[in-house]
């Protein structure tokens, strides 16, 4: 099997206005491992002995009439930092809502079958008397408005019976979560990631990462594969997921500084590659991101990088004729950019130009070295802006786009000879934490507008 590379799982939380996302982690690597179990087990319960299996749950349902079904992993770590791996199918199986070994459902199963019980025997009962109904058009009418009001009611009942619990140990009915919304789509809350970080969330465990995939005949509208991978769904799914995953650690968040039909710029946080790196686990990204967000993006939006530990402001385009227009500006060196950096040390000029030769180091990958010989020329200007407690902040403007440009120029002896605080490839010590690097400042020509504008960010509390 080679699954197709997906983004992540992705959320819009209302409530702190950002975006969250999760990895994929190791957990496609699960998904397969479960694929090829269930398939030959050629069943749902395999958690429990053959002899106790219920016909129900028999694999051959995915493939009748009903077609297949959406199932999902989810690695995470307990307390201990021991990794457990939870798993969910979507919706009901095969009527069938908990199955032994398969995380349950966002509602009590007996509270839920109590509360649609009565009302559901009476909407089907109405259901008969509009069917056979031969009287006027308006008595046909008040059956249909009574069974819609009844319809109405009920749903409002069954959304108040889903709690979800996040990472910041809140709980929120299933109409709250949606309140900002028109309404509550049909089937929200039961896809596999709401199910799985609820689970997680419940039971105090750290979700690391999530995969999910499709089993079964091929869906009416031709959109789900067997054994294919897919994102969550957006309309259902990502206010709920927004919710889930806030508060969760090392939850990289985007924020959409600008957007319109063409561009996106965003400021992306330190610890975010900006596009796919090579494995499962290096699929979460700025670029698998804005995908998610912006449906209608191109399939390889990036113009330009950062680093994965740099902060700060990034240009995407979402068509074609952008993407070309905005890698000429790059290529030409007609784009301008800034960045901020905190140096671990006093540097005593006020402003200068380096120009200093590097090279990738093949036996050290990804570390670049001084080559005055092989190695290509990096030129960036500097401006000193002020020193406290023994560090200095530096205003970088690079004139070309080598890889880790500025962290060399800036720890190299031919460059300023000072590591940027946080640095732990060049710098001598790894106790600062984050890499204080933020691109602050991008003026660029709009490719459709071609009108110059500028944009500036800078950066959050973590930020230099």
């Amino acid at each position: 099997m080679n699954p197709k590379e997906t983004p992540s799982c992705f959320g819009y939380c209302a409530k702190c206005k950002k975006n969250h996302s999760l990895p994929k982690g190791n957990s496609q690597k699960h998904c397969l491992d479960l694929m090829r179990l269930l398939q030959k087990e050629n069943r749902m319960d395999i958690d429990v002995s053959v002899q106790h299996a219920d016909p129900r749950l028999s694999l051959d349902y995915l493939f009748g009439k009903a077609r297949g079904q959406m199932f999902g992993m989810l690695e995470c770590k307990d307390k201990e930092e021991n990794i457990v791996l939870l798993k969910a199918f979507s919706s009901q199986y095969n009527g069938v809502w908990k199955v032994d070994g398969w995380v349950p459902p966002l509602f009590e199963v007996s509270t839920f079958d109590e509360t649609i019980c009565d009302t559901d025997k009476i909407i089907k009962e109405l259901d008969k008397k509009i069917k056979d109904c031969t009287d006027s058009c308006a008595s046909k009418n008040r059956l249909i408005k009574k069974r819609k009001a009844l319809s109405q009611n009920l749903m409002k009942k069954i959304h108040d019976l889903y709690q979800l619990n996040n990472c910041s140990s809140e709980t929120k009915s299933l109409r709250d979560v949606f309140l900002t919304q028109r309404g509550i789509p049909n089937g929200a809350g039961d896809c596999c990631a709401p199910k799985l970080l609820n689970y997680a969330a419940k039971n105090n465990l750290t979700p690391l990462g999530i995969a999910e995939f499709y089993l079964g005949k091929e869906n009416k509208s031709q959109t789900k594969k067997h054994e294919k991978f897919y994102p969550s769904c957006k309309e259902k799914c990502q206010p709920i997921l927004g919710f889930m995953l806030c508060g969760r650690n090392n939850t990289y968040e985007i924020d959409i500084v600008y957007s319109d039909d063409h561009i996106v710029i965003v400021n992306k946080p330190s610890g975010l590659l900006s596009v796919p790196g090579r494995g499962l686990n290096k699929q979460d990204c700025v670029v698998s991101q804005i995908k998610y967000l912006f449906p209608q993006c191109i399939d390889q939006p990036a113009v330009h990088r950062l680093d994965m530990d740099t902060s700060g402001l990034l240009i995407l385009a979402l068509t074609q004729e952008a993407h070309r227009n905005l890698s000429k500006q790059f290529q030409h060196r007609k784009v301008k950019k800034h960045y901020i950096a905190l140096l671990d040390g006093i540097i005593k000029q006020t402003s200068g130009e380096i120009r200093l030769p590097f090279r990738l180091d093949p036996d050290n990958r990804p570390y670049q070295m001084y080559d005055p010989e092989n190695g290509k020329l990096g030129i960036t200007r500097w401006k000193k802006l002020g020193i406290k407690n023994g560090k200095t902040r530096i205003k970088f403007s690079p004139l070309t786009g080598r890889t880790h440009q500025l962290r060399v120029h800036s720890a190299h002896k031919y460059g300023l000879g000072t590591p940027i605080v946080g640095d732990k490839l060049y710098g001598n010590e790894t106790k600062h934490g984050k890499l204080k690097l933020h691109a602050c400042e991008l003026t660029f020509t709009h490719p459709v507008t071609n009108k110059e504008i500028c944009f500036t960010h800078s950066g959050d509390s973590s930020a230099p």
